[in-house]
């Protein structure tokens, strides 16, 4: 062979490189496995020790942005938000008169001023009372299904103690890790397909963003991606193979 051959042929071989490594990746033996995850999750907690005197939601029940969740027993609270209310409307009333005092130099000026004090603390009392009593009702933060009830109606709970889990089951991300050495294929906007067991289907997908490390043991790192198909009847947990396609 020619030395021009030669030099033919590697060029031949380095230019088709890049083309064989992502063939390599795009292939069924690397067997990745991906697994459906909501992006909005949370443990809803209690705040104060009370007994919960409304909780209607039971596991797998959907739920809006601001519904109430839990409500709990909170009278000794609401005597004390209706005390301060009443306190407060006592001092706006004596600092008004006050005020029509002063103004025909029948009290001091230290004497308004203290007055004025007292409104302004009765005001902080109300707003305190009003953030405890507030406590009492736990909102939902976001549209969703519960995933699982930890408490009972009628319970005592303490603070900390766990209600409700729930997440948002229509915003649902894949998660998988691949071969650090894959990372130059990666892109955000690579499609793949994905078939999940739980219901025997595929579906198609993209990558959405890569991690921003890589697990030096294992050599791996964790890609992120969204179903593009609109599919109903996907559930977090659900998981499934990936095969890797070429963009259109």
């Amino acid at each position: 062979m020619s030395f021009r051959c030669l030099l033919l042929t590697l060029s031949l071989v380095f230019w088709q490189l890049p083309v064989l490594a992502e063939a390599q990746f795009m292939s069924s033996d690397l067997h990745l496995r991906a697994q459906l995850k909501s992006r909005q999750s949370t443990l809803i907690s209690s705040e104060i020790s009370a007994r919960i005197s409304q909780l209607k939601l039971h596991d797998g029940e959907r739920f809006s942005a601001g519904q109430v969740l839990v409500g709990f027993h909170c009278t000794l609270e609401e005597a004390q938000l209706s005390k301060s209310q009443a306190t407060l409307g006592k001092k706006l009333k004596v600092y008004e008169v006050n005020q029509q005092l002063e103004t025909r130099r029948s009290i001091g000026a230290l004497e308004l001023a203290v007055s004025k004090a007292e409104a302004e603390e009765a005001k902080a009392d109300v707003r305190i009372t009003q953030a405890m009593l507030d406590r009492c009702v736990i909102h939902a933060p976001f549209s969703g299904r519960v995933s699982e009830v930890n408490a009972r109606l009628y319970q005592s709970v303490r603070p900390g103690d766990p209600l409700l889990e729930i997440l948002d089951d229509k915003d649902l991300e894949i998660e998988f890790m691949a071969p650090s050495r894959s990372m130059p294929n990666l892109t955000v906007g690579k499609h793949f397909k994905v078939t999940l067991d739980e219901v025997a289907k595929s579906y198609t997908a993209e990558i959405t963003k890569v991690g921003g490390k890589v697990d030096p043991v294992s050599q791996t790192i964790k890609v992120y991606g969204h179903i593009i198909d609109k599919a109903d009847e996907l559930l977090p947990g659900m998981s499934g193979a990936i095969e890797f396609i070429s963009n259109p």
